[in-house]
C-alpha cells in the first residue's frame, strides 16, 4: 500500500502550523514552506462555505513533473514511494511547475533551482511520519498507508486529474456545507480566477509576460529563421551565413536566459523519451546547425537546405508542444499564436508564395477572431486595441500593401506582419492560465455562488 498524506477539511482551521513545520524540518526560509493552505471562500461570503486545504506534493503514482523534467532531475524513491528532486541536476528551467496542476514544484530565485516537497522522505526511512502531519494541532492532516480505493480526494477546490496523487481527502460533511454567516460585510461574489487573497503563492503568476519575454522573443526568431531558410532555397530574402549564425546564437542564448542555471544548460536534452521540452531543444538545435552548414558550406545543396527546414518545422512542432501541459490552453492548431502557423505563414511572405500566405494569413485572422469572442463568452478582456492592431496592422494591411506592390513593399509586408506576431505571442503568454489549487478555488467559488444567487433573488 502506498505512502499517502491524509487531510480532513472538517478538523482544519487555517492555522499554519503544517507549514511552520515543513520550514523548520528542512530548514527553509521563515517565509518559505513547501506546503500551503488554501482557503475556500476566504473573503467569507455569505453564501458559501469556509474551509481550508492544507497541501503540498501529492508524490503521484503519474508524477508529471518527472515526465516533463527535460534534465532528468526528478526520481522516485523505491522504497517510500516520494518523488525528490536533485537539485544538482536542475537547471531552473520551471517547466515542472508549469505542468505541476498541484503549484508544487517552487522556484527558489535566489539559488536558480527548483524545490519541492520530499515527504520528508529522510523520516519515513526512520519510520516517522512528515513534520507536517506529526505536528498538526488538530489532526487534520495525517499520515499512512491507505489502499488505492482509499485515496479518494475529489473536493471542491482540489484539481481532478489522472495522475494518482497520494492523498485522501475527506470533504466537508454536509453541515459544514451551509453558508457562512460571520461575515462582517458581505464580500463581492467575483473572483479573480488564480488570484485568490489568502492563498500564499498567489503573490505573482507561474507565467508572466514580464518573466517570459525571452522565451517570446526565441520562438518567434526561430519561427522566422526557419523561414529565412525556406526562402534562401528560392533564393529569396538571401541571408549570409554569419547572420543567420549570429541570429541562432541570440535565439539560443535568449533561450538559456530563461533558466537559473544556464551552465546546466546542456542537461535539458536528457529526457528526449518524455520531455516536449527535451525535443524542442534538441530539435531547434538541430535546425541551426544545418541551416548554418547549408548556408556557409553548401548553399547550392537543395538536399541539406529542405533537410534544415524540416528539421526547423520539427522544432516549431515541438516548441507548440511544450505549452500543451496547459491543460485549459487551446490546442497549438486551434491558436493563432502558434509558431508552427507563424513559421509558415512567414515562409509563405519570404518565398512570395500568394496562397501559402493567404491560406495562413486567413486561418489566423479566424482564429484569433474566434478567440476573442470565446472570451466575450467567458467574460475574459479582449483588449479591443490591442486585438484591432493585431488584426488590422499584421493582417489585413500586410495583404492590402500586397496587393498595391508586393516586389515594392515587401520590407513594409514583412515588417507589419512579423509585428502582427509579436503582438499576438505577447497576448499568448499574458493569456495563459497554469491549473493550481488556488485557481481551482476560485472556480469552484464561483460555480458555488452562481448556484445559490438565483434563490437569493427569488
Amino acid at each position: 500500500m502506498p505512502n499517502s498524506f491524509v487531510f480532513d477539511a472538517n478538523k482544519c482551521t487555517g492555522c499554519g502550523a503544517c507549514r511552520l513545520a515543513c520550514s523548520i524540518e528542512n530548514q527553509l526560509a521563515p517565509e518559505q514552506s513547501w506546503r500551503s493552505i488554501e482557503t475556500f471562500n476566504p473573503r467569507r461570503h455569505q453564501d458559501a462555505p469556509l474551509y481550508h486545504l492544507s497541501l503540498a506534493c501529492n508524490h503521484c503514482d503519474e508524477p508529471v513533473c518527472m515526465y516533463a523534467c527535460p534534465a532528468l532531475a526528478y526520481r522516485r524513491d523505491s522504497v517510500t514511494g516520494a518523488v525528490l528532486l536533485d537539485e544538482n541536476k536542475c537547471i531552473g528551467c520551471r517547466y515542472c511547475s508549469w505542468a505541476c496542476p498541484f503549484d508544487a514544484p517552487v522556484f527558489d530565485r535566489e539559488r536558480g533551482v527548483m524545490s519541492k516537497c520530499t515527504f520528508c522522505n529522510h523520516r519515513l526511512h526512520d519510520g516517522l511520519k512528515p513534520a507536517c502531519a506529526s505536528l498538526c494541532p488538530t489532526g487534520a492532516l495525517d499520515f499512512g498507508d491507505l489502499p488505492e480505493s482509499e485515496l479518494e480526494n475529489e473536493v471542491d477546490g482540489f484539481p481532478s486529474t489522472d495522475l494518482g496523487p497520494r492523498i485522501r481527502i475527506d470533504p466537508l460533511k454536509p453541515g459544514r456545507r451551509l453558508p457562512v454567516m460571520t461575515a462582517t460585510e458581505v464580500a463581492s461574489p467575483f473572483v479573480e480566477l488564480g488570484e485568490q487573497a489568502g492563498s500564499p503563492r498567489s503573490a505573482g503568476k507561474r507565467i508572466a509576460l514580464e518573466t517570459e519575454w525571452s522565451l517570446l522573443v526565441f520562438t518567434t526568431l526561430s519561427a522566422a529563421l526557419v523561414a529565412v531558410v525556406a526562402a534562401g532555397l528560392k533564393a529569396i530574402v538571401p541571408i549570409a551565413a554569419w547572420q543567420f549564425a549570429g541570429a541562432s546564437a541570440l535565439a539560443m542564448g535568449l533561450g538559456a536566459l530563461h533558466l537559473g542555471r544556464p551552465g546546466r544548460s546542456y542537461r535539458a536534452i536528457l529526457n528526449l523519451r518524455r520531455s516536449w521540452l527535451s525535443r524542442e531543444v534538441v530539435t531547434t538545435s538541430a535546425f541551426f546547425g544545418l541551416g548554418t552548414a547549408y548556408l556557409w558550406r553548401a548553399p547550392e545543396s537543395q538536399t541539406l537546405g529542405a533537410t534544415a527546414v524540416l528539421v526547423g518545422f520539427l522544432g516549431l512542432f515541438c516548441a507548440d508542444r511544450v505549452y500543451g501541459v496547459f491543460k485549459t490552453a487551446l490546442p497549438a492548431y486551434r491558436h493563432s499564436a502558434s509558431v508552427l502557423w507563424t513559421g509558415l505563414l512567414l515562409t509563405g511572405v519570404f518565398t512570395g508564395t500568394a496562397w501559402l500566405a493567404g491560406i495562413l494569413g486567413f486561418g489566423k485572422l479566424s482564429l484569433y477572431v474566434l478567440r476573442k469572442l470565446e472570451f466575450i463568452d467567458r467574460g475574459r478582456p479582449v483588449r479591443p486595441i490591442v486585438s484591432a492592431a493585431r488584426a488590422g496592422l499584421g493582417l489585413v494591411l500586410p495583404a492590402i500593401l500586397w496587393l498595391i506592390d508586393f516586389n515594392g513593399l515587401i520590407a513594409y509586408v514583412i515588417g507589419a506582419v512579423l509585428l502582427g506576431e509579436v503582438i499576438d505571442r505577447c497576448e499568448y503568454y499574458v493569456e495563459l492560465e497554469p491549473e493550481s489549487p488556488s485557481r481551482e478555488m476560485a472556480r469552484d467559488f464561483a460555480k458555488e455562488i452562481a448556484t445559490r444567487e438565483p434563490a437569493i433573488v427569488g
